[in-house]
């Protein structure tokens, strides 16, 4: 059997060399070892002894003591009942009698208090069918006063089957700020598979002219969404081939800016209102040179054109699905595109009546001017016949017909009539193209290859001649002057005070988000403090003190459960705003920061002041400065918690890979910062760099040194190890050597029996053996804040190469 002896430690001591001379000569395992890692000459003695080294304990056994608990004097030897039943007041026999039974008890109570939640308190996902409104201020109020005033004015005018002059001004007006048309030509479109490539589009062409309402169809497959992301420039993966133009030319690199897309999922910031969601875009998307009031008068007609008026304060989230497609078209809209909008299958998800009011807006909308492509799936026959022009496809991008639809789809059923598949008079037109070229649920008409027919068709033949007419006609123009080009068109800080101040707007609108934090920071400082409640400066009570810093370690795992699903969602938002060049990921990634920043700051104060003064911190030399040196570690421990869990989310592709992450990397963190495996019994490898490399060993040296520095620590009666001096000598004359060498004190130097030894006198004695110095507390600060930056700088990386929207 093998024991260690800790003896202490000091630097550069006379005494302590001549001690340490003395032990080594007459014990063969006794070894120096260096107590702090570090090259300052201080020096701690291990000794190391057997049961052959009788010498040891022939020469100091009588008068040897141990200063664990439950410790006798003059024996080495501790029982595990003795030391539990004196540190820790337990009792080894109650482990089946009480332990077993609480632990089943809490089971069981656990269980029932489930079945009884799961029977009289269900909570399966209700929906209430109601809108909430945010508060008005004044500015709004008159906002929507004019709104409803101008929608009764027009109901009054269109009953009394009068024309609202403005409408048609404005109507004039967009027309003549439409006048560009869209081409594209052989367009293929080529993606990466196992083994080679496969094409999802195959020479296809067409145009989208001003004013034109144009659907774009086909079987599930054929590639219409695909079609419509290769035209709106959306494909990041994969090869696109042939000629998108926009009036013969070339695209420009601000094409995106020029354009809206309206995905099919309705992606936007829940909290925001119908009107400030709608600012938003103007603000970003519209130029800079345009006035803030000439947006919002803008976003004012947009409201009225979409028939939002009474659910523009309305939060997005409360909003049906019908009001979230015209709003999702309403932001798009609201970046007053020059060129074309484009929309995802916009009735997807909706009733007949609901589907037919937005069909009936864009055909406001392109009466109005506004060029736009739509993918559709199976309209009804109604629907159909509202727009101007059909680009159908079958299997493998294969065009199957582009051209004009006609009054009653006269045009189109002629077409399909001329190949060998009329479309009867009381069959929806649209459902009859689908199944003859077999996209339908019926076996498709005849063996008729339709891309050839169509290749092979007059209408085919003009639909190129009018490509190339509208290219002539464009080129015969002068090269429009060119404009300064750049990605976004508002300038960085710009977009990061609009994004900042929405994030700070849906922080506050989320109660739950901001109440969580605020609870369980209070919760566990209250818990903690109640537990170790005005601490005094006994031996126990200077391990309670070290306890109570180490649970603050567990902030930035509760902060990083909280942040990630919160950053992933905007993460969402974020992609769907970064295709249309809205803001930069670099404005994404700091904003996030930024905006949980006062939240940290207030759940920091919160946490410090129910640690602090319950407990009794700052009773030390750094007093009540001390205190505050604590609060800012903690709140630097909560805006870690915040990077680390953004940089997670941000290296995630999704919330149920990012939470994987939280207990390794809170495990390693608390495992490795140097209380849980104390600096000397951490093996080397470990030591060398986990250790140096772990931000909680910077948090906990920090804070431990800070609080215990200059503490005098006082021995209750039964933390003292008790040993008897050598005959015709005192406590004094027999310790006091030891003593001034490696700390402590006696408490009766005059005794000659039962000496009364406290391995500590002061709290320093305690943490400087543990690698901390209270001197570099400060360096352990900025380190802490430094892997805050680091995290940070890293999150802003992934967030601009790491978006995980594979299109």
């Amino acid at each position: 059997m093998r024991f260690t002896v800790l003896l202490g430690s000091k630097q550069n001591d006379e005494e302590q060399q001549k001690f340490a001379a003395q032990i080594t000569k007459n014990y063969r395992h006794v070894i120096p070892v260096s107590a702090t890692g570090r090259a300052s000459g201080g020096v701690t003695l291990g000794l190391y002894f057997s049961n052959s080294d009788t010498q040891f304990r022939e020469t100091l056994g009588p008068n040897q003591a141990c200063t664990l608990f439950g410790a006798t004097a003059g024996s080495d030897i501790i029982s595990g009942d003795a030391y539990l039943a004196v540190g820790y007041g337990l009792n080894p026999k109650d482990i089946w009698r009480r332990c077993l039974l609480v632990l089943v008890g809490f089971v069981l109570l656990f269980q029932v208090t489930q079945l009884i939640a799961l029977e009289y308190f269900p909570q399966y996902g209700v929906s209430l069918s109601i809108n909430i409104f945010a508060k008005e201020d004044e500015e709004v109020k008159k906002r929507n006063a004019r709104l409803q005033e101008r929608k009764k004015e027009r109901d009054q005018q269109r009953r009394a089957g009068k024309v609202d002059v403005r409408e048609q001004a404005h109507k004039s007006e967009t027309l003549r700020a439409h006048q560009k048309v869209f081409t594209w030509e052989k367009l293929n479109y080529h993606v990466p598979v196992p083994g080679g490539t496969l094409r999802l589009l195959h020479d296809v062409c067409g145009y989208v002219k001003p004013g034109t309402l144009t659907a774009l169809m086909g079987a599930s497959g054929a590639g219409k969404t695909t079609c419509l992301d290769v035209l709106a420039q959306r494909k990041n993966i994969g090869v696109v081939t042939g000629n998108v133009l926009v009036d013969g030319r070339p695209l420009d690199s601000d094409f995106a800016r020029g354009t809206a897309y309206a995905e099919q999922m309705d992606v936007h910031e829940g909290t925001a209102t119908v009107r400030e969601a709608m600012r938003f875009s103007a603000y970003l998307r519209q130029p800079a040179h345009v006035s803030k009031e000439e947006k919002d008068a803008y976003v004012e007609e947009m409201i009225e054109l979409l028939e939002l008026q009474d659910l523009s304060e309305a939060l997005v989230f409360s909003l049906n699905v019908e009001a979230r497609k015209r709003l999702t078209i309403g932001v798009e809209l609201a970046s007053k595109p020059e060129l074309l909008l484009f929309l995802d299958e916009p009735t997807s998800g909706l009733d007949a009546q609901s589907a037919w009011n937005l069909v009936r807006f864009l055909r406001k909308l392109a009466d109005q001017g506004q060029a736009i492509l739509c993918t559709i799936h199976q309209p009804s026959s109604l629907l159909f016949e509202s727009f101007d022009r059909l680009l159908l496809l079958e299997r493998g991008g294969e065009t199957v017909y582009f051209g004009d639809i006609g009054r009653d789809s006269r045009v189109i059923r002629d077409y399909f009539g001329r190949q060998g598949a009329p479309c009867p008079p009381n069959v929806n037109p649209a459902e009859f193209m689908l199944e003859a070229i077999g996209a339908g649920v019926s076996p498709r008409i005849g063996n008729r290859d339709w891309k050839d027919l169509w290749l092979e068709s007059p209408e085919h033949k003009r639909n190129l001649q009018e490509i190339a007419n509208i290219k002539s006609s464009a080129l015969a123009h002068p090269v429009p002057e060119k404009k300064q080009m750049s990605t976004y068109a508002t300038s960085f800080l710009y977009q990061l005070r609009l994004v900042v101040q929405r994030n700070n707007t849906a922080l506050w609108r989320s109660p739950d988000y901001i109440f969580t934090r605020i609870f369980i920071s209070s919760f566990i400082s209250l818990f903690i403090s109640l537990s170790f409640l005005q601490l005094g400066d006994s031996i126990r009570e200077l391990q309670f003190r070290l306890f109570a810093i180490f649970w603050v370690v567990v902030l930035p795992a509760i902060v990083m459960t909280q942040i990630e699903p919160a950053f992933i969602f905007n993460r969402r938002i974020f992609i769907r705003e970064s295709s249309s060049r809205i803001y930069s990921p670099y404005v994404f990634a700091i904003a996030q920061v930024l905006g949980e920043m006062p939240y940290n700051i207030l759940c920091g104060v919160i946490y410090w002041a129910l640690m602090v003064y319950p407990i009794g911190f700052g009773q030390g030399s750094a007093g009540l400065n001390g205190t505050g040196f604590q609060l800012l570690i903690i709140i630097f421990m909560l805006l870690f918690g915040v990077s680390l869990g953004q940089l997670v989310a941000a290296l995630s592709p999704s919330i149920q890979v990012a939470v994987l992450f939280n207990p390794f990397l809170g495990l390693v963190l608390a495992t490795f910062c140097g209380v849980t495996l104390p600096y000397p019994t951490m093996i080397n490898f470990w030591k060398s760099w986990l250790y140096q490399l772990d931000p909680y060993t910077r948090t906990l040296a920090a804070m431990v040194s800070t609080e215990l520095h200059g503490l005098v620590i006082r021995c209750k009666s039964d933390e003292f190890a008790i040993f008897d001096p050598p005959s015709n000598q005192t406590c004094s004359s027999w310790g006091e050597p030891f003593v001034n060498i490696f700390g402590g004190y006696i408490d009766n130097l005059n005794a000659t029996t039962a000496c009364r030894y406290c391995q500590y006198s002061v709290g320093d004695q305690f943490f400087v053996p543990l690698n901390i110095q209270f001197s570099e507390r400060w360096r352990d600060a900025f380190i802490l804040l430094a892997f805050c930056v680091f995290n940070f700088i890293c999150t802003i990386i992934a967030s601009r190469f790491l978006r995980y929207a594979k299109r």
